[in-house]
């Protein structure tokens, strides 16, 4: 189930940082199946948290399709992926040993702070065009700018009423100086939190990316990252590859929103 040595790391963690009370249960299989079940109660929260943005966010993004141009309105502008809102168990173990460098102490991330990490929570909104992307992340950044001075709409209100948006904006991993790219991993990132005491610390992580944006992410999660979590050789060659993809998706994006502003620019002299 679990890579070397990623393996001996999540062992160490269910044994013996795992807060056990009373009976262990003896045989390995039994005790990973009650960690895990422990995991999907503990985060099963996020999954509700995620779905209170989401009513709050979709409101917003409804509000733009409609103030389209009505040659615009019936096209993509956005959809909302909900699909794998909830991290798994494996995949938090995992991320738990991951950040474990060195065993001889405590892990950084143990089942006392799980909120810390930032994704057991999380949904995209895939977008047509990257302008679309810029439109979309500006609406939602609008309630938490505060040298914003344009009127927030009713639901922009009610988005900033209940939520935090982290450092109020979201992280641009579209526009990375090439130098400083390490992945082909290309999307606006934000994380959101409620603004209820009770919640506060359940950060969900929302991205928007465009629709070849999440294929090329599709695939790559399958032919790279999941290859490498499961333990086996990742080709460089392949890496690179896959990193080349990215690039040649992005200009392409750039290529069609070129002629999105060059066709709307046609519109309005025929209008």
């Amino acid at each position: 189930m679990f890579p070397e040595p990623v393996r001996k790391k999540v062992t160490l963690l269910v044994d013996e940082h795992f807060p056990w009370e009373g009976t262990v249960p003896h045989r390995w299989e039994e005790r990973l199946a009650y960690v895990r079940r422990w995991l999907e109660q503990e985060t099963a929260v996020y999954r509700a948290v995620a779905t209170a943005l989401i009513a709050r966010i979709d409101p917003i993004l409804s509000s733009l399709q409609q103030g389209l141009p009505p040659t615009e309105r019936s096209r993509l502008l956005y959809r909302i992926d909900d699909r794998h809102v909830l991290k798994t168990p494996e995949s938090i173990l995992e991320k738990m040993a991951r950040r474990w460098e060195n065993p001889s102490h405590a892990p950084p991330i143990g089942f006392n702070n799980l909120d810390e990490l930032n994704d057991l929570g999380r949904f995209r909104i895939v977008t047509n065009f990257l302008s679309d992307v810029a439109w979309i992340c500006q609406h939602l950044e609008e309630p938490f700018d505060t040298r914003q001075r344009t009127r927030l709409s009713s639901q922009q209100q009610t988005l900033r009423q209940e939520f935090r948006l982290q450092a109020n904006r979201f992280e641009d991993l579209i526009k990375v100086h090439p130098r400083k790219r390490t992945s082909g991993e290309r999307c606006r990132k934000g994380l959101f939190s409620p603004k209820a005491p009770e919640h506060h610390t359940r950060r969900v992580e929302v991205q928007i990316l465009t629709v070849l944006q999440e294929a090329w992410d599709k695939k790559d999660h399958f032919l790279i990252y999941e290859r490498r979590r499961a333990g086996y050789p990742v080709d460089e060659e392949h890496e690179q590859l896959s990193f080349s993809l990215s690039e040649q998706l992005y200009l392409t994006d750039r290529a069609f929103d070129q002629l999105k502003q060059a066709s709307t620019r046609q519109d309005e002299r025929v209008g």
